[in-house]
């Protein structure tokens, strides 16, 4: 049985079997790192699969959820494509197939920046607006589903343990540019 470093025992989950089984094929592993992992890929997939659970009816891909939502974050609902890029941690390219996707479902437009016309803006239209409040709705609802079966306590643990993860993987986060902070009219065709 694990044990807490208070020496509590703990009831083992299906990653201790896992971890329980390197202990004995190779112990030179790190297995408080590989129990640590495992986990935090279990709990991810079960964070999608909820999504999906809540998604399911409503002709929405996962990506399209991601890009809509980072946009709904955005101030004036618009971001340029570099900021989607560094939010959704994918390649231009993707960014620039995902948008065109989303433009031609009618929740997106995108604009030169009149700032820098290199640049290129992407904003939500008030379909895609309407589409990403409905999605926070449901992704709020698969979130608390799994997550919600901690007590808040624990949750504010976990979350302040991952921050810090975070924070040594990504660093702090940056202030927003202000030159992005365009109004609707200034984007006017």
């Amino acid at each position: 049985m694990a044990t807490t470093e208070a020496g509590e025992d703990l009831v083992k989950d299906q990653v201790d079997a896992v971890v329980d089984f390197w202990s004995q094929e190779n112990p030179s592993l790190d297995l408080l790192v590989r129990g640590l992992a495992i986990r935090l890929r279990r709990v991810a997939h079960h964070l999608e699969r909820s999504l999906r659970e809540q998604l399911g009816t409503s002709d929405i891909e996962m990506w399209e959820a991601e890009v809509l939502l980072a946009l709904r974050r955005g101030a004036e609902h618009c971001r340029s494509a570099g900021e989607l890029l560094k939010d959704i941690q994918v390649t231009s390219g993707a960014i620039s197939n995902r948008v065109a996707r989303l433009e031609e479902r009618g929740w997106v437009r995108r604009d030169v920046d009149p700032a820098d016309r290199r640049h290129v803006l992407v904003s939500l239209t008030p379909e895609g607006l309407a589409r990403a409040d409905a999605l926070l709705a449901s992704k709020a609802q698969a979130e608390l589903a799994v997550l919600g079966r901690l007590d808040r306590e624990a949750q504010e643990r976990l979350n302040n343990d991952l921050r810090t993860l975070l924070l040594a993987l990504e660093g702090p986060a940056q202030p927003g540019d202000e030159s992005l902070k365009l109004k609707r009219a200034e984007l006017a065709p």
